[in-house]
């Protein structure tokens, strides 16, 4: 596959605008929140696994089996075709530090791969050839405990477990499903981790939120008020914000429609943020949410956006998964697209741009 990054095209045509007009009409310095573009593929592969383990690891997973990583948030990036792998579809990806990666695939049959040497061998650590499997996340409390999960067989979710960093897994009992209750692999975000609470959020015939207090050992499931009943509908993908859970998702075959596309429940007090459910009315179908602390973003088929004290559209790109890496919001879509979210003046975003470009001529 092409290795090219392409600053040019529409993915960073609004962007090339806003920085012209910034420098030709003498606007104010600073920029506010908009999309760069790190990298575009001139393949057609989509990128739904994402993930973020400090400022400068990210790595992507995609479709026909391709595997990425940078090591200096976004601005270089290597990219493979895991061998054996050239069918899957790797929707979630982990990295324990900047050489221990892994990446799961959805869809039979189902594999979880990992590598210590950066792509250089990987290991096909978990194998399911049944039809039934589809994994749809992955999460890792600390570097050693580990949980990959997926739709439900024989009336519980799939479950595996890791205790050394996924070298190995267990299959366990995950949660009890309802006849039709599934997950979405749209973004590897409907399983997650805080504030020492496993998360688990479904969609088809219900839409429920599952949480475990001991390690996944046991279960408690509460109903969410969001589109249901369809295999299509559902809750996408969920994140942290403090205490808050944002929950996302809808109808991922009529991505405009805003009816009971998303919930803000503050798990501490287990009341509903009426207030930011309210200022999220106007949003359509969403694969995946995430927070810096400062606002939450969400995107999905038609674009990026962000909440802080309004509902603002940041980008109407076509992209499926977002990551937070402490400092940087990271974005992966369709086109083999790859972006970052940056907040700060003109020349800080200049200077961004720049190293991009001379990335591109290596």
């Amino acid at each position: 596959m092409s290795k090219r990054i392409l600053l040019a095209g529409g993915f960073s045509l609004v962007l090339l605008a806003y920085v012209l007009y910034n420098m030709y009409t003498g606007q104010p310095e600073t920029t506010g929140t908009v999309m760069v573009p790190l990298y575009e593929s001139t393949d057609n592969i989509s990128l739904r696994g994402l993930y973020a383990t400090d400022d400068s690891v990210v790595v992507v997973g995609g479709s026909e089996g391709v595997f990425g990583f940078s090591l200096d948030a976004g601005i270089h990036w290597i990219f493979q075709q895991i061998p054996g792998a050239e069918q899957s579809q790797f929707r979630s990806v982990w990295a324990h530090n900047d050489h221990t990666f892994l990446a799961v695939s959805a869809g039979a049959p189902s594999y979880i791969y990992r590598t210590e040497d950066r792509g250089q061998s990987w290991v096909r650590t978990f194998s399911d050839t049944a039809q039934a499997t589809f994994l749809d996340g992955i999460v890792f409390m600390d570097d050693q405990l580990g949980f990959v999960y997926g739709d439900p067989v024989d009336g519980h979710f799939k479950w595996l477990e890791t205790r050394d960093g996924g070298q190995t897994w267990t299959d366990t009992l995950g949660p009890v499903s309802i006849d039709g209750e599934a997950s979405f692999a749209a973004s590897g975000s409907a399983i997650g981790y805080g504030n020492d609470i496993l998360t688990m959020v479904t969609g088809g015939t219900v839409s429920r939120l599952h949480v475990s207090f001991d390690t996944a050992k046991t279960w408690e499931a509460s109903y969410l008020p969001l589109q249901q009943g369809l295999p299509s509908q559902g809750a996408f993908a969920h994140a942290w914000d403090g205490t808050r859970l944002f929950i996302v998702g809808g109808n991922y075959m009529e991505e405009q429609d805003s009816t009971q596309t998303a919930m803000v429940v503050d798990l501490a007090t287990g009341e509903e943020d009426r207030v930011a459910m309210a200022l999220l009315e106007p949003l359509p179908y969403t694969s995946d949410v995430v927070s810096d602390g400062k606002a939450v973003y969400f995107t999905g088929t038609t674009g990026v956006r962000m909440l802080d004290t309004a509902l603002v559209q940041l980008d109407t790109t076509a992209m499926h998964a977002l990551a937070y890496s402490g400092k940087y919001v990271f974005v992966s879509g369709p086109q083999g697209r790859i972006g970052r979210l940056y907040n700060g003046d003109t020349d800080g975003l200049n200077t961004l741009l720049d190293a991009i470009k001379a990335a591109r001529k290596h």
